[in-house]
């Protein structure tokens, strides 16, 4: 069935864009770098890592993440007819919200987990409130311009701070930019590098400057010095031109799909046949840094609570279940290192159920949604699922509260309608556009 396209009111085309330039300050925010974290923080490998420092700025950033939560909560209620039809697109999602906001109840922690919940539901109605507001098109450009600026306020932060920017100790020289970990900063790089490049794709006026955003963004990928990271953007620039060949007709994107399977299986094939030799010769140990060893011990106490897990947040504090963990693997940790699992512990498989089918149905849409026009801002949503898919495997990049990262798979799962009208849609929002320009 399809869905039917919903009434739309005229709106003020200054009024639409104070609304693009609060949703890129907002998407700035939620990036992280304005807290500065690795000016108060000390690297990996150096004492007193592992303990958070909060300074002025993280206050500064609660304080404009606060405001962003009242403007979207008002604008949400300002256009909430507008706002059901995607909010119902995906009831797993919201039921993976429910049961991180109500995890509460079972957690060991119930206030931790109250209270991050909350937070979780504000910055899933912010991706919401994109869905609802704005086009793919837009989206796309709207992120750009957020990660364009995040990456130059990176360069210029970390040449103004060498010793907090950059890391001093276990990854001595790797970039890290405003944020605690090279990792982490590599992990934003590579979205935004992504970003940056399909917009250039996408973009006539400012196509120039959005191609420097995407080799400023690469650049500092390198720099960061994130082996996952890399391989995750080659690996889906790669990918790229194969979903662009599945706005091609059938007949030929089935043998498109096929080679890709056969080559991926071919490279599957020959890393597992020489994967001790393979991991050696990059310095790594076979068992990704210790990964397998948090991974079995996270698995041994999930048994415990299979169904509901031990509350959203309420595994990782030191003073609860998490203390199996740290002596299984003797060293202290703060995550599963794979998102999946890092949601059936804090969820339980309930969890995991809701977020598989939310992050399935949405990568089956958004095959239907590159196929349904030509821009580049159709391959926004699959080059996006496949990055969390790929990224999920050894960090967590699931379901986190005041970011980016969950933002962005709300907005895009949201704005993925069914049927055929997706284009029509937004033909119609551009002729309308038009009208109000040509009206004033």
């Amino acid at each position: 069935m399809l869905e039917p396209l919903p009434p739309r009111k005229l709106v003020s085309p200054l009024l639409h864009l104070a609304e693009e330039r609060f949703a890129v300050f907002g998407v700035l925010v939620f990036s992280g770098v304005l807290t500065c974290s690795s000016y108060y923080n000390v690297s990996e490998g150096i004492g007193g890592y592992g303990f958070y420092v909060s300074s002025r700025f993280d206050t500064a950033a609660s304080l404009m993440q606060l405001g962003i939560y009242a403007a979207t909560i008002f604008l949400l209620l300002a256009r909430l007819k507008s706002v059901v039809l995607p909010a119902l697109r995906d009831p797993f999602l919201w039921g993976l919200v429910g049961l991180i906001v109500f995890s509460f109840i079972w957690s060991d922690f119930p206030e931790l987990s109250q209270k991050a919940g909350i937070k979780t539901l504000y910055t899933t109605l912010f991706g919401l409130y994109l869905a609802s507001r704005f086009t793919l098109k837009e989206q796309l450009r709207i992120i750009a311009w957020a990660l364009l600026i995040a990456t130059v306020f990176s360069l210029l932060y970390t040449l103004a701070f060498r010793g907090a920017g950059i890391e001093q100790g276990t990854h001595s020289g790797s970039w890290r930019g405003p944020l605690i970990h090279k990792n982490h900063f590599g992990r934003l790089m590579v979205v935004s590098s992504l970003v940056c490049l399909l917009a250039a794709f996408n973009s006539g006026r400012y196509r120039y400057l959005m191609w420097v955003g995407c080799g400023l963004s690469v650049a500092l990928l390198l720099l960061s010095d994130s082996g996952t990271g890399l391989i995750v953007f080659l690996t889906l620039v790669i990918l790229l031109p194969f979903y662009r060949a599945l706005r091609l007709s059938d007949s030929l994107a089935i043998p498109f799909f096929i080679t890709m399977i056969t080559v991926a299986g071919g490279i599957a094939l020959w890393a597992g046949t020489n994967w001790n030799d393979l991991l050696f010769s990059y310095g790594k140990d076979p068992t990704l840094s210790g990964r397998t060893h948090i991974w079995d011990a996270v698995i041994e106490r999930l048994w415990h609570r299979p169904w509901l897990g031990y509350g959203y947040h309420g595994f990782w504090e030191e003073r609860g279940e998490s203390v199996y963990v740290f002596r299984a693997v003797h060293y202290l940790v703060y995550q599963a290192h794979n998102g999946f699992l890092n949601i059936a512990i804090e969820l339980g498989f309930l969890g995991l159920f809701c977020y598989s089918l939310s992050m399935l149905f949405t990568y089956i849409r958004a095959i239907r949604c590159v196929r349904s026009d030509q821009t580049s801002a159709e391959l926004w949503p699959i080059i996006y699922v496949t990055f969390l898919l790929m990224f999920n495997y050894t960090e967590t990049t699931t379901v986190e509260q005041n970011s980016i990262f969950w933002v962005l798979f709300v907005a895009i799962s949201l704005s993925l309608k069914r049927g055929k009208w997706v284009k029509l849609r937004e033909e119609s929002e551009i002729r309308e556009k038009k009208n109000l320009v040509g009206q004033t």
